[in-house]
């Protein structure tokens, strides 16, 4: 009698849980595994869509380097262009300056002054000749002062003139002071004005 089951609708319902519980349990992790696999192909697809955006950044990034390059090289050559076309500029200015200079020169050119030589070196004019009287090379001084493109006048030396190892006093004809004076072209661009 032992082994008679006197009630075999309990054993049934236990059946039938245990079932039930190993269906829910199964149904829970398939779910909880089906969960973890979407989960995990949502961080696969935004890593992928990252690592797309990274490459077509970096593409990106490569390309504006290369602009950049190509925008330096271009100022430099610029540059270039622009420092030649200075270069051209000062030597059109330069060009004319001594006709402007020798045009000039007699208006700057006091009465009684007499020149014998000019040089012109590095925007520097050096003047020699002989003088009636040193008011007279104040006079020139002054005119070039007062010019709009020359300036910065001085008097290097003058002296009374020497004739046969004697000082001769100046009278006029005969006696003439010798002077060497020098001035600047401050600015070229009114020479091409005028005076």
């Amino acid at each position: 009698m032992s082994n008679i089951n006197l009630l075999p609708w309990r054993q049934e319902l236990r059946d039938r849980q245990r079932n039930t519980y190993y269906k829910v349990l199964t149904s829970v992790v398939l779910l909880a595994a089906g969960i973890v696999i979407l989960v995990y192909l949502g961080f696969d697809y935004l890593k992928n869509q990252e690592a797309e955006k990274a490459t077509y950044l970096r593409g990106e990034i490569a390309k504006v380097d290369r602009e950049l390059t190509e925008i330096a090289a271009l100022k430099q050559k610029k540059q270039e262009l622009i420092d030649r076309m200075n270069a051209i500029d000062s030597l059109q200015q330069s060009r004319n300056i001594a006709v402007h200079l020798y045009s000039d020169l007699p208006t700057l050119t006091a009465t009684g002054l007499y020149l014998n030589s000019m040089s012109f070196s590095g925007g520097v004019v050096n003047i020699k000749g002989l003088a009636e009287s040193n008011p007279r090379v104040s006079s020139m001084l002054r005119n070039v002062d007062n010019s709009k493109w020359l300036g910065n006048s001085s008097i290097v030396q003058t002296k009374a003139e020497v004739r046969d190892g004697k000082k001769v006093v100046p009278t006029l004809p005969d006696g003439l002071y010798e002077f060497d004076m020098k001035f600047s072209i401050i600015n070229s661009n009114a020479a091409k004005g005028g005076r």
